[in-house]
């Protein structure tokens, strides 16, 4: 394990731990907040004469909810931590990549995720929209597959904007990863403010329709869930037999492994690392779309709130290891779903990061990761 892979090892246990404490105390300060709020509403009760009215005839009629029994609620916790540790692993990848070829930590990543969601509603939206600083609306309301193609395209050029104009000349300059790290994060907190500045706070829908439900056995399935999970799988398997069976890919992975010994072998490292930045931005994008169909939703924040389980995705599975994202997101999409069974909903955040401590205590390359000697 190099010093720079410990260095980031640390400052990523440092930044869990931290969003470990808050999350704890948020949790907290949420149930004594319901607890409170539920012994006023007592007190009121007390105080208040209750009269029986007779419910109306369609409200009589109506069936009873029914309740998931424990085996029904654990084996649906474990299709929907598959589902999102897919999704997952779908706008990590790139995050991956981008550190195994260049060493970045790019915390604008996660705004990667939220603008391919964000510009698919635009290009699709039946409402009116307009553009930044110009006070014109107009609607486009283009179907929904070609919106989301063309978000992609959008968003993959960006990718290509950011390094020909950004990344390539600090790299030129022989800024050191740490200035660059801070640079991703400036960079971040701007897009992040011009995404709400653009759309505001409010939440988001691609498709106005309600989304259907199919019943598989003793699990309940979304239609946009399942053409979500399908679509991940999709282009999981097109990046793996991108890295594995064509040249371009075989580079990619000979820069990530030895940068310089893979220059004097030949290949244009420069021009990897453009396609990697492309390929992070658009498989960014395709993951924040995903997501927006499978959550029914997407905001300004939705990949800022994600950035940490990627960053955790991403050191579990390996730092830089081509194919550790996906271990490392399924290993987090299952843990933070199947907590739900046993813990309150709010804390499965929380014990995805313990599991990232205990592990990278035990094993700090990694699931996939190589172990190296220092010094």
């Amino acid at each position: 394990m190099t010093i720079e892979r410990r260095t980031v090892v640390r400052a990523v246990l440092v930044f869990v731990v931290a969003a470990l404490a808050v999350t704890l105390f948020s949790a907290m300060t949420a149930q004594g907040a319901t607890v409170s709020d539920s012994a006023v509403s007592s007190d009121i009760s007390m105080t208040t004469t209750t009269v029986d009215i007779d419910p109306p005839d369609d409200a009589a009629s109506e069936p009873a909810p029914t309740s998931y029994s424990g085996s029904n609620r654990f084996l649906q916790s474990i299709v929907n931590g598959l589902v999102f540790g897919l999704l997952l692993a779908l706008a990590s990848v790139g995050l991956s990549l981008i550190y195994g070829t260049t060493g970045l930590s790019n915390f604008a990543h996660g705004e990667q995720v939220s603008f391919g969601a964000v510009l698919t509603y635009f290009f699709a939206t039946q409402q009116p929209v307009s553009l930044p600083m110009i006070p014109v609306s107009f609607v486009i309301g283009m179907p929904l597959v070609p919106a989301a193609l063309l978000a992609i395209a959008v968003a993959g050029a960006l990718g290509w904007v950011q390094d020909r104009y950004l990344w390539s000349r600090l790299r030129k300059r022989r800024v050191g990863l740490v200035q660059q790290m801070i640079v991703s994060i400036g960079l971040s907190l701007a897009i992040l403010n011009f995404i709400q500045w653009w759309v505001g706070g409010r939440r988001l829908r691609l498709t106005p329709d309600i989304d259907p439900r199919y019943q598989l056995g003793p699990v309940y399935l979304g239609e946009q869930t399942l053409i979500s999970t399908g679509i991940a799988i999709a282009c999981l398997l097109g990046v793996g037999f991108f890295l594995t069976q064509t040249r371009r890919g075989r580079a990619t992975r000979a820069v990530s492994d030895n940068p310089s010994l893979a220059a004097a072998s030949g290949i244009k490292v420069d021009s990897i690392v453009r396609l990697v930045w492309v390929m992070a931005a658009s498989l960014a994008a395709v993951g924040g779309i995903l997501l927006a169909l499978y959550e029914n939703g997407t905001a300004f924040d939705a990949g800022a709130r994600l950035l940490l389980l990627m960053f955790a995705a991403v050191t579990l599975g390996g730092l830089g290891h081509p194919f550790g994202a996906l271990v490392g997101s399924m290993v987090i999409g299952l843990v933070t779903e199947v907590s739900t069974v046993w813990l309150a909903p709010d804390l499965k955040y929380a014990v995805a990061l313990g599991i990232l401590i205990l592990v990278l205590l035990v094993r700090p390359q990694g699931i996939l990761g190589r172990a190296e000697r220092v010094g």
